[in-house]
């Protein structure tokens, strides 16, 4: 058990660093130090600053996957489901700022240097499996289910960009409404 701590004190130790410094800007011996450890602890359990910064990646991601994932399947048909969705992905930004800071400067630091599409075309799978669904219930717009899966996640990473930049609009319940009725609007077929 004390490993399985030790390893997850390293990991928030990380997280709460990176994204308070970036990647760069937090060093091993920072880590080590805010985490109560030694630099050689961090070692053992991370082959290198970059397996660390890997490893809080997909933390993270991890947690973003099962908030996404939250009541989806419950709703009763295919827009309820991708507006419960959005709903996970503006709750999670706004509930764990940090992890979704990480994920972000992930992406953007190691984008050219190490393939992150896994985690991409994992999430991109989800929203996709649901579109596929609702074009075949008759309950979205008869189009190619990837363009309907992409304006999905135009929309759904337009507006989390934006309540990131002002996040007390997401707490107006005619707000959330009108991001609702974005999505109907522009997917729902004609038997909605």
């Amino acid at each position: 058990m004390e490993e399985a701590g030790k390893y997850q004190q390293i990991l928030d130790a990380a997280a709460e660093l990176f994204a308070e410094r970036g990647f760069e800007g937090a060093s091993i011996q920072d880590i080590a130090q805010k985490a109560g450890v030694g630099k050689g602890t961090v070692y053992l359990y991370f082959k290198t600053k970059d397996d660390l910064i890997r490893q809080v990646y997909e933390y993270c991601y991890e947690m973003d996957i099962r908030a996404c994932m939250e009541g989806v399947d419950e709703q009763k048909n295919t827009i309820d489901k991708l507006c419960r969705r959005m709903d996970n992905i503006i709750g999670y930004l706004l509930n764990h700022p940090r992890e979704a800071k990480i994920e972000q400067m992930y992406k953007v630091f190691f984008g050219g240097r190490v393939s992150h599409s896994y985690y991409q075309e994992e999430m991109y799978q989800a929203i996709n499996r649901v579109v596929r669904e609702g074009i075949a219930k008759g309950e979205l717009r008869d189009m190619p289910p990837s363009l309907l899966t992409r304006i999905y996640y135009g929309i759904a990473d337009g507006l989390y960009f934006g309540f990131q930049e002002e996040p007390d609009l997401w707490e107006e319940s005619r707000v959330k409404e009108q991001c609702h009725q974005l999505i109907r609007d522009s997917m729902a077929g004609q038997h909605t």
